[in-house]
């Protein structure tokens, strides 16, 4: 066994039996990291390893929960076939929004993907029969066995494992041929070209599985928080995802772990001061721009590269 898998087993090893030793309410927010980490890591392969622009990961979430949550309320389909159907219908509405915008960078890519995210925003609250309208929508709970999960503990052996799958498909897909084209792309489109990559597939590509990992992620999310208001799939859900892998490290999968946990924690160490939110991730965001550029997860590589030289006495 190589040592990068004894790595892998060893992790969610530590995963299975963190529950054993922490409160119930404590693996809820685990579980919302865990959601919000595979929402985060479409962000990191579409903009962090491919280097195309994306303000579209709401969309995608969105499509996540509402198509799986529609699938259980009207034709009875249990989460665990709707939320795969969701992702990849979201999967090939990312493949065509990579078709559309073959030839689009930089802000005129930016502002097609907003724009798909304000036109899905404006589906969900104007389109009351099916989706709710603006008062949402209540989410059916998932059950196992007929026995409902309704605890932080219950759904943390649920959307933790997925997340571990998502974080480990992505993982070899990086060490693949697709990864390699990805970071081709994220080089240069048109060196990438020259060398033989199909830009019009592999950027497609990326965008498909941006999309693909943000439905899965809104999805289980929905189930979580068992309500859906369209409100928190618009322009600024989409950004925040953003500054979420800028913080942690748009161009490491672990950095949407470590943003993804910012995100979610920080607001309770407010406590009272919630009102002050916004000011602390933008201050959050700022220094990490400034002073970490690569991101928490960079900054991590870097104190451990320096401790292995340490110990081994070997200059990296």
């Amino acid at each position: 066994m190589s040592r990068r898998y004894a790595w892998w087993i060893g992790i969610f090893a530590l995963l299975m039996a963190l529950p054993f030793f922490t409160a119930d309410y404590r693996m809820f927010q685990m579980g919302l990291i865990a959601s919000t980490a595979i929402m985060a890591l479409g962000l990191v392969m579409v903009i962090g390893i491919a280097g195309q622009i994306s303000l579209a990961q709401a969309a995608f979430s969105a499509i996540g929960a509402y198509v799986s949550t529609l699938a259980a309320i009207h034709s009875g389909i249990v989460p665990w076939f709707g939320i795969p159907i969701a992702a990849l219908l979201a999967g090939v509405v990312g493949y065509v929004l990579g078709l559309a915008t073959l030839r689009l960078g930089g802000h005129y890519l930016a502002l097609v993907t907003m724009a798909l995210t304000a036109i899905v925003q404006v589906v969900l609250v104007h389109w009351e029969p099916v989706t709710g309208g603006a008062l949402g929508l209540s989410v059916p709970p998932l059950a196992i066995g007929g026995k409902e999960l309704t605890t932080g503990f219950s759904f943390y052996y649920v959307v933790v494992p997925v997340a571990f799958g998502m974080f480990l498909l992505a993982a070899n897909i990086l060490d693949s041929r697709i990864g390699r084209a990805f970071s081709a792309l994220c080089q240069s489109e048109v060196a990438a070209q020259t060398l033989g990559v199909n830009v019009l597939h592999y950027k497609s590509l990326a965008f498909a599985l941006s999309a693909f990992l943000g439905a899965v992620g809104g999805g289980f999310q929905g189930l979580q928080t068992s309500y859906l208001d369209p409100n928190l799939f618009g322009i600024i859900e989409s950004v925040a995802l953003v500054a979420i892998i800028i913080i942690g490290g748009f161009r490491s999968i672990g950095g949407a772990v470590i943003g993804s946990a910012i995100f979610v924690l920080v607001p309770e160490m407010l406590g009272a001061f919630q009102g002050y939110k916004g000011l602390v991730f933008a201050a959050l965001l700022l220094i990490t721009i400034v002073l970490f550029p690569t991101g928490l997860a960079g900054l991590g590589s870097v104190l451990f590269s320096r401790i292995q030289s340490l110990v081994t006495g070997r200059p990296r």
